[in-house]
């Protein structure tokens, strides 16, 4: 009994603890490539959140004050988890700090439950703590300070083992189960729509082939079941995806992959650099040279390697989903190396994943997978504790990556969490100020940013034509007031980009607006006289269907995960 670990569980929770230790110190990784995002974009969400939106799409602070509809384009339910604990009474530090922290041990608990579920305790303990302790994974932390991909990267095995449920039980419960976990796995990461869901849809054709060799038939039951969770998922995450695909004519996408940074053909990895396990805090650059760490993992190689003479001899058991899964790695890491280009340049919006090795997510999970098969194969299999040879290997895993849970720790100054931060990291960093479609170009300045450095109240609007004042009222996340006391009538103009949804009222009644100037600002025409204008950033037409299609798709989720006990509740009354 000594040698026996009766909570493999409360273990692996227990050892995610040396990875999540920088997170208990003050300060944060302000350092980290995307850090100052993760609090600038929670306070953007928490200002809209407080402004009556329950469903925040504008980021009132973006693109030197004008705005942008940031949560439109960006999938947003990370932050959303983060407001949470912000509204519970934590701080936006706190608050994104209990989200990475968080997001760690689910990544692991759920590696753990699906890999328990194909081969046992401790091939599940294994690769919860192999794939919660990844180089990839603490790149995204202590690295890159990517909180949303981190998110979605705790949810990787949750999608997988829903789908694998639906092919193996065929049930309502497992259809509702695996949409939900794509539906939320779309709204936490924009640029994983394009990474996981491919590679999903091959790995069920995968396996829909295996059933059909092993049952000499079609399995058009198990196929249709798939599909339907699928469907499920895709209009569940519709009040974010609808938008997207419908609007992005309104942005300027292209700013966003600039040709001599964020371009996928310059971003390509070196085969070297799967086993290259230097630690560094820098970025990565066309060429070999990246400053930062884009292995494969030690342990994510040795278990990788030693599954490929098990395909051969038919090992472990549930060969063919090894197999599979194997397989599907493969083709992720192939998708991180310069050959591949021939695919990227074929496949539409692939480009928007901007950096190859954001593949080496999906061949984590996946090789986190085979590496729990592996160790299936080689050890014989425990009732409920973990062999010896476990502890010590788990030991070997944690003493592999301790070294690289160590951020770059930085003070955090009242300004990093306030609106003044955004604004901040536009002057740092011009090339990262967003436009819409209807503007000439992106801002150079504008009128609220001397105010914002300066922790000023922030004029929202100026009189282009006639004579009169302007007093501010009210500023909002999503919704502006002011005072017009015009001599004659005016012309007044928002410093707030113009964007469909845009409303405005002048004394209750509402008025017509459109954009204008090179910024193209909210403008519209105001009679003389003492006048009390507002302006609101509403749902349009598709955004409100989309709203409806997620909230009916969730009642219908919740009905299918039920309907086993209501259909047998019914079979008892009659």
């Amino acid at each position: 009994m000594a040698n026996r670990f009766r909570s493999p569980l409360a273990l692996l929770i227990l050892l995610s603890l040396f990875i999540l230790a920088p997170l208990l110190a003050s300060g944060y990784f302000l350092h980290a490539h995307d850090a100052r995002h993760s609090l600038i974009w929670l306070v953007e969400y928490d200002q809209g959140v407080r402004d009556g939106f329950l469903w925040p799409r504008w980021a009132p602070d973006h693109s030197q004050g004008y705005g942008y509809p940031l949560f439109t384009f960006y999938a947003p339910l990370a932050f959303a988890i983060a407001e949470v604990f912000h509204l519970l009474g934590a701080s936006i530090l706190g608050a994104v700090k209990i989200t990475w922290a968080l997001a760690t041990i689910f990544a692991g608990v759920s590696m753990y439950k699906l890999a328990r579920s194909l081969w046992g305790v401790g091939s599940g303990f294994i690769a919860g703590l192999l794939y919660m302790t990844a180089p990839y994974h603490l790149v995204n932390s202590y690295v890159r300070g990517s909180l949303a991909e981190f998110v979605a990267l705790a949810i990787y095995p949750w999608v997988i083992y829903g789908f694998w449920q639906v092919m193996a039980r065929q049930n309502a419960r497992s259809v509702a189960l695996a949409a939900l976990s794509l539906g939320l796995l779309i709204m936490t990461h924009s640029v994983t729509l394009m990474l996981l869901p491919p590679l999903l849809a091959l790995l069920i054709l995968v396996w829909l082939a295996l059933d059909w060799r092993r049952a000499g038939k079609p399995p058009w039951r198990a196929t249709a079941y798939a599909l339907t969770a699928g469907l499920l998922g895709g209009m569940l995450s519709a009040i974010f995806l609808l938008p997207v695909l419908g609007e992005t004519k309104h942005i300027v996408v292209d700013q966003w992959i600039p040709a001599e940074s964020y371009n996928y053909p310059q971003q390509f990895l070196y085969l070297f650099q799967w086993f290259d396990f230097a630690w560094g805090y820098g970025f990565a650059l066309p060429g070999p040279n990246d400053g930062m760490n884009l292995s494969i993992g030690l342990w994510l190689t040795i278990l990788g390697l030693a599954a490929l003479p098990l395909v051969i001899k038919k090992r472990p058991r549930r060969a063919a989903m090894f197999w599979s899964f194997l397989v599907i790695a493969g083709i992720a890491l192939f998708a991180t190396l310069a050959p591949s280009k021939i695919f990227w340049d074929v496949i539409p919006m692939i480009k928007l994943v901007q950096f190859p090795f954001r593949f080496l997510a999906p061949a984590t999970l996946f090789l986190s997978l085979v590496s729990a098969g592996t160790v299936a194969a080689l050890l014989p299999p425990r009732e409920g504790d973990l062999h010896p040879i476990l502890l010590a290997l788990a030991l070997a895993i944690l003493l592999g990556s301790w070294t690289y849970a160590r951020p770059q720790h930085t003070a955090v100054a009242a300004q990093d969490v306030s609106p003044a931060a955004d604004i901040q990291f536009e002057l740092d960093y011009p090339d990262m100020r967003g436009s819409t479609a209807f503007a000439s170009d992106k801002p150079v300045t504008s009128p609220k940013v001397a105010a914002y450095l300066a922790g000023e109240p922030i004029p929202l609007a100026e009189i282009i034509q006639g004579a009169g004042a302007v007093e501010r009222v009210r500023h909002g996340a999503g919704s502006d007031e002011v005072r017009v006391a015009g001599q004659t009538p005016v012309t007044l103009q928002f410093y707030t980009y113009w964007y469909p949804g845009w409303r405005a009222w002048i004394d209750g009644e509402e008025a017509p607006t459109r954009p204008e100037g090179p910024n193209a600002l909210i403008t519209l025409d105001v009679p003389a006289g003492e006048h009390d204008v507002r302006i609101r950033f509403t749902n349009t037409p598709l955004r409100s269907l989309a709203a409806l299609i997620t909230i009916l798709t969730l009642l219908i989720l919740v009905l299918l995960f039920f309907w086993d006990t209501i259909r047998s509740r019914i079979r008892l009354r009659d």
